[in-house]
């Protein structure tokens, strides 16, 4: 069962955030999204592959840690990842760049890319597409304890 915290998001109060990330976010906030980016291409040329497993991406790193997780393939960008759904959507990517409360939080049901910077094969069992009531996902980890954590929460205002 999960036992992640949910801060519930006031989606009635949410702006229709699409498009140039400087055009939606403070230069502060769109600055450090562009750099996990810029720095994310390193990532893709030379460490990549170290995260790979024998049969990735096609097939989980093993078993779920939690109820509920469900492997997710995208055959185009060639990586997988664990998608936990809380929507009831059917789990597809959203191509329109919709973001939500931060720019690394998206409304899509699937995850629209790899995140960068995985540091090990281990690692990827812990690593999840959270996806919350109202469609919007970001990537998280499950811990140990089977919590989820979240870095971009919801902020109540």
């Amino acid at each position: 069962m999960l036992k992640a915290k949910i801060i519930q998001f006031p989606i009635d109060r949410a702006v229709k955030n699409s498009g140039n990330v400087y055009e939606v976010f403070p230069r502060e906030v769109a600055d450090s999204f562009m750099e996990y980016h810029k720095l994310g291409v390193d990532w893709r040329n030379n460490h990549r592959k170290d995260t790979f497993y024998e049969g990735y991406p096609h097939q989980p790193p093993g078993d779920p840690m939690i109820d509920g997780l469900v492997w997710f393939t995208d055959e185009q960008k060639n990586f997988g990842v664990w998608v936990y759904n809380k929507s009831g959507e059917e789990i597809v990517v959203n191509e329109k760049i919709e973001f939500g409360w931060s720019p690394f939080v998206r409304k899509s049901v699937g995850p629209p890319n790899e995140p960068v910077h995985i540091q090990s094969s281990e690692f990827r069992k812990h690593l999840v597409w959270f996806v919350d009531e109202d469609g919007y996902g970001q990537y998280g980890v499950i811990k140990k304890d089977e919590e989820v954590w979240l870095p971009h929460p919801k902020v109540i205002k």
